[in-house]
C-alpha cells in the first residue's frame, strides 16, 4: 500500500528514489512516468511485466488486475492491530535533503486518494482493506506478507500458524520449462491492412521483452 512518499523521476537522468525504507533495507516505487528512467526502469504501464521492474515496488494502482504465480505484500503502518482490532492511520510527510523528496514523519498512509480531509475515517478504513484485499489476491500459488508493525506481525503469525512451504517457494527447480526463457515479442500493429507495414514506416520495433 502507499505507506511512503512516491517522488517523480530525479534530474535529467531520470533517477528513481529509494522511497520504500523498512529499516537498511531501501526500494523506489515503480516509475512515475510513462517512458523509461535511470537504468532502463520501465514505466508503470509495464513495470510488472519488464525485467527490469524486478528491484521496484508496485502499489495497488499498478498491480489491480494482474496475476502472478508469487507475490510479495508489504503491510505497512495504515492498517496495524492494537488490543484486538485493526487500527487505521494516515501518515504525513516532511522534507528530506534532497529536493523534490520526502520522507516519513509521521507513519500511516500517503495515499494521495485517501487524504486526510478527502474522506471519513469509516470511508478511509474501507479504502485501505480493499486496497490490501486487491495485494492479497494477485498470487495463484502463494503470497508472503510481512507487516512493518511488529505488533503486527506477531498476530498475522499467531493467526497463521505453522506454514508448510510444500514446494511453494519460487526456485528455478520448480519452475515450468515454459517460464525458463523469455516469451516472444508481440507483433506491432500498424494501421493499415493488418500484418502489413505502413509505407515508409520503417523497421517495427518490437515490444520490450516480457518474461
Amino acid at each position: 500500500m502507499r505507506c511512503w512518499p512516491w517522488t517523480k523521476p530525479l534530474g535529467e537522468q531520470r533517477r528513481l528514489e529509494a522511497d520504500v525504507r523498512i529499516g537498511a533495507w531501501h526500494r523506489p516505487w515503480n516509475a512515475d512516468s510513462d517512458s523509461f528512467c535511470e537504468n532502463g526502469a520501465p514505466p508503470s504501464r509495464i513495470w510488472s511485466v519488464h525485467e527490469n521492474g524486478l528491484d521496484q515496488i508496485g502499489c495497488v494502482y499498478t498491480a489491480q488486475g494482474l496475476e502472478w504465480d508469487w507475490c510479495g505484500v508489504i503491510m505497512g503502518d495504515d492498517m496495524v492491530r492494537r488490543d484486538g482490532a485493526w487500527v487505521f492511520r494516515r501518515g504525513k510527510g516532511r522534507k528530506a535533503d534532497v529536493p523534490g523528496v520526502k520522507r516519513v514523519a509521521k507513519p500511516g498512509s500517503f495515499d494521495p486518494k485517501v487524504k486526510p480531509r478527502s474522506v471519513d475515517d469509516e470511508e478511509f478504513a474501507k479504502l485501505i482493506r480493499h486496497a490490501y484485499h486487491v495485494l492479497l489476491t494477485r498470487a495463484s500459488r502463494a503470497t508472503v506478507l510481512y507487516s512493518t508493525d511488529e505488533e503486527t506481525r506477531n498476530y498475522l503469525k499467531e493467526l497463521a500458524g505453522e506454514v508448510e512451504i510444500h514446494g511453494l517457494r519460487p526456485t528455478w527447480e520448480n519452475l515450468p520449462v515454459e517460464a525458463r526463457s523469455p516469451r516472444f515479442a508481440r507483433p506491432k500493429r500498424g494501421r493499415g491492412k493488418r500484418g502489413k507495414q505502413r509505407k515508409g514506416a520503417g523497421p517495427q520495433r518490437p515490444d520490450p521483452t516480457l518474461f
